[in-house]
Order: structure tokens, then C-alpha cells, then sequence
């Protein structure tokens, strides 16, 4: 089976390089492509990875000329991974991801084999933390979680505008218990949400879906996706026999240094996100 990678780029070339180094010196796989989508970087990123992997032909770097956000940005990949590659299975990675796993993708097919999952998510390691981000620890499920999470990102996005977010963050953290390190799920779990850092598509899903729901720009993908597989009768599943490493929001950290700044777009782009999973749910 031909299983390929997508990887959304933006900003992060150095990122992007081990993204797909650790895939090319790791996987131990015959059939597979990376797709490499650079979503319209004003660095020339885009431009110096294709000259970079020009004469590899498991690597296919494809520039857009702007940025279509998380969802669009990936459904470029998914597309011609689905009608150019043919492929079986699509794997959206974030170019912030590590693969060390040789297993991988024999891992990809023996668990569609066993399980027929449509979408699956592995064991995700957070390397500034280390905590294991799969499966996400809350589901948004009903019209109640989701109104409350707009209420609560429209308070933020308040906040951040009139400068009181600071002030009221140093308040609340007098009231909030420790952090608590997640551990690893050692067993399979299924019908979770999954992190959207790497999700793994099966022909179940790609024979139904052209990608990603494309009406947002970035956040809450994750919600969507998990509503759309339940309303669709379609199996999210998570394995820990699978493992990637995530950096986390290092193309957004390059984007926007100031945190008051990355906070606000944070906010309004999820306010937009829960806007169109309230109509979804509707």
C-alpha cells in the first residue's frame, strides 16, 4: 500500500529539514512520498527546501503563493496525495514533528488491518514538557461544550484587547492547581478526539473525504474532525505502538514573537473555528 506524508511548512525550514530527515533516515518502509506544502512563507523557505530535496524523488515540495491556513494548507497535500499519488493512506504531519520509529508505517497498515480505523493518532511526546498529548484530554461533543468554548474564547479575546489578560492570568494562577505531567495511555482507545499535530487517515476516511474541513484558518480542527467522524459513523482510534515527538508552535512562534500578539490571534481565529462547528452541529 502507498502511504504518504503531508507536511504543512511555514516559516521553520530548519524544522521542516528534520521533519523530513527523521522520516527518510527512520521509516523503514518501500512505498511512500512526503508531500512538503509551503503555505505561502514570505522567507523563501519554500523556494530553498524544493532546490534542497530537487533530486530526491520521494520528497515533492509544492509552493502556494499564500498562506491558506491549517486545513486549506494541508487539503493541498491531501488532494494530491488522494488523486496523484493514489495513495492509501495520508498521514498530515506538523514540520514540527519527529519520527524515530522504524515500525512506523507497517504499524499505519497492521492496525487499519486489525482495527479499520479512519482516522488514527499516535503517541504524541511534547519535547518541552514531555507530556503525551494523545488522545486530547477533553472531547467537544455537545452544542454545551461548544457554546462554552466560545463564551470562553470571546472573555479571552476581551481581555487581551482591553491589556487585562496579563493581570487576570497572574490572578487566576494563585487558584490553579499544579500541572500535572500526563502519562502515556498504554492501551487503545477509541471514538477520541485526536491532536492535530500528526493524523493519520485511512481508505475508509480518504474514500469519503477530500481532507480536512476547509472553512477555518487555524484551531479547532481537531473538534471538527472528531464531530464530522461521529456524525459520519466513522472510527477515531489511538494507539500508543505508534510515536512521534512534537517541538510545538514553532512556525507561530516564528510568526509572532509578542505573546499579547499571538494570544489575539489565538482567540479570533477560534472564535471563527466554533462559529463554524456550532453551524456544523446545527
Amino acid at each position: 500500500m502507498h502511504i504518504s506524508f503531508v507536511i504543512l511548512h511555514y516559516l521553520t525550514e530548519q524544522d521542516t529539514i528534520e521533519c523530513i530527515e527523521s522520516i527518510l533516515n527512520n521509516v523503514d518502509y518501500k512505498d511512500y512520498s512526503i508531500l512538503v506544502v509551503d503555505n505561502g512563507s514570505p522567507n523563501n523557505s519554500g523556494e530553498s527546501l524544493k532546490l534542497r530535496y530537487q533530486y530526491n524523488s520521494k520528497v515533492d515540495i509544492i509552493l502556494s503563493d499564500k498562506n491558506l491556513g491549517f486545513a486549506k494548507g494541508n487539503n493541498v497535500g491531501f488532494l494530491k496525495a488522494k488523486y496523484e499519488y493514489q495513495a492509501d493512506f495520508i498521514i498530515l504531519m506538523n514540520n514540527d514533528t519527529i519520527i524515530e520509529q522504524q515500525d512506523f508505517l507497517d504499524q499505519v497498515v497492521s492496525k487499519y488491518n486489525s482495527t479499520k480505523y479512519a482516522v488514527m493518532g499516535p503517541n504524541i511526546i511534547s519535547t518541552v514538557d514531555n507530556n503525551h498529548q494523545n488522545p486530547q484530554p477533553f472531547k467537544i461533543i455537545t452544542k454545551k461544550d461548544t457554546w462554552y468554548q466560545l463564551i470562553r474564547h470571546l472573555a479571552l479575546l476581551l481581555l487581551n484587547y482591553l491589556n487585562l489578560e496579563p493581570a487576570m492570568k497572574n490572578i487566576l494562577k494563585k487558584f490553579k492547581p499544579e500541572k500535572v505531567l500526563v502519562t502515556r495511555h498504554k492501551e487503545e482507545l477509541t471514538d477520541v478526539q485526536l491532536h492535530g499535530s500528526c493524523l493519520i487517515f485511512s481508505p475508509m476516511y480518504i474514500q469519503k473525504f477530500d481532507g480536512l474541513y476547509d472553512k477555518t484558518f487555524m484551531y479547532f480542527e481537531e473538534a471538527i474532525l472528531f464531530h464530522l467522524c461521529r456524525t459520519n459513523s466513522l472510527k477515531t482510534f489511538y494507539s500508543p505502538d505508534l510515536v512521534i515527538f512534537h517541538k510545538e508552535d514553532s512556525a507561530t512562534d516564528a510568526y509572532l514573537k509578542n505573546s499579547l500578539q499571538k494570544n489575539r490571534f489565538v482567540y479570533k481565529h477560534s472564535v471563527r473555528s466554533i462559529l463554524h462547528l456550532l453551524k456544523l452541529m446545527n
